[in-house]
């Protein structure tokens, strides 16, 4: 079962893979956010229900064939672009659900998807996807998102134009995209309108792994790496084509950028179980 994502000349399909009884394809959130409740002297309150209400959508897909990588950077970069006005339309292939439903990539939030790159497993991405149902999209010009790509199979390796460190293998890859600087408005329509500002959107990953082999070495470079002050310089994500992917210019993301930790019984074993780096504007360029 496939649904489909699509904006102008772009559509891509977004399979639904059903893995046994029981595991979610689609769900849906309904909600009345606006609703105006009064805080009179009456026991039970009085309300006024005059404004939109909210639909958030929620799609489990998994690209598993040979295009799944290709299939991730397109859904990515479609999530990422700036509308300029274009409507964002989903299709379900399910009864209960109307055609052609007007979307944005979940209105106000950092994420509207998020992308695993288990490792070890080929071709294969799994994808939490969430949408906000709008009943117009309005914006202006246009700015399309492209993802860095390469051919190759790695290493992913973190530098700073001085130093580079090599990612061990095993290393599990996420991330996440959204355009939170855009945002819903409440109307009197049964839904909102979505306006679409040309402003910063997000893009940011997440990596987790180990080192083995010169774990204190490596652990301690990339710890400086993410203690350097870079005014206005970038570090770089070099992906050297594994998952189809690129170079990338990032920053460390939020206050627990870093996490690495040591175990006991676990001698020369370093685990970094979090790696955040947000995608940034690369001044160079």
């Amino acid at each position: 079962m496939e649904a489909t994502l699509e904006r102008g000349d772009t559509s891509i399909a977004l399979p639904l893979v059903e893995e046994g009884g029981g595991s979610p394809l689609v769900a849906v959130d309904i909600g009345k956010p606006e609703l105006d409740v009064h805080s009179s002297g009456v026991l039970d309150p009085r309300t006024m229900d005059q404004w939109s209400g909210l639909e958030q959508y929620t799609l489990f897909v998994k690209f598993y064939d040979s295009n799944a990588y290709d299939d991730a950077i397109v859904l990515a970069d479609l999530l990422k672009s700036y509308s300029g006005g274009d409507p964002l339309l989903l299709n379900i292939p399910m009864s209960e659900f109307d055609s052609d439903i007007e979307v944005a990539p979940a209105a106000g939030q950092d994420e509207a998807t998020s992308m695993t790159y288990p490792p070890g497993i080929r071709d294969y991405v799994e994808i939490d996807l969430s949408l906000t149902r709008v009943s117009n999209t309005f914006g202006e010009g246009t700015q399309d998102a492209s993802t860095p790509t390469a051919t190759g199979s790695g290493p992913i390796e973190l530098a700073d134009g001085s130093t580079t460190v090599e990612l061990s293998t095993g290393v599990e890859v996420s991330r996440s995209v959204g355009r939170p600087n855009s945002s819903t408005r409440r109307s009197t329509k049964q839904l909102p309108t979505y306006r679409d500002k040309r402003k910063a959107a997000h893009d940011a990953f997440e990596l987790s792994f180990e080192f083995v082999d010169g774990a204190v070495s490596d652990v301690t470079a990339i710890a400086d790496l993410f203690r350097t002050k870079l005014g206005r310089d970038s570090l770089t994500l070099d992906f050297n084509g594994l998952y189809g992917l690129g170079s990338f210019a990032v920053v460390p993301d939020g206050s627990n950028a870093l996490r690495h930790t040591r175990s006991s019984g676990e001698q020369g074993v370093t685990l970094v179980p979090s790696v955040n780096l947000r995608r940034v504007h690369e001044e160079s360029a």
